[in-house]
């Protein structure tokens, strides 16, 4: 996730924005986060994946949000 797009949400929730992102994530698409979940590098594929995904996720928010 882009750092200006971090930056653009409110100090005292994003600890609280980001992990309900990755528990929707994980619920949501289980393959992948059950690969994310693992130690190493992540394959290209699979970082593309969840990058397209916790981007979407956090536009949806921002724009939800008006921020």
């Amino acid at each position: 996730m882009p750092e200006e797009s971090v930056k653009r949400i409110p100090f005292f929730v994003r600890k609280h924005a980001l992990s309900k992102t990755f528990e929707k994530i994980e619920l949501e698409h289980p393959d992948l986060y059950a690969v994310a979940a693992q130690e190493g590098e992540l394959p290209a594929d699979a970082r593309e994946q969840l990058s397209q995904i916790v981007n979407g996720i956090f536009e949806q928010k921002l724009k939800k949000h008006n921020l």
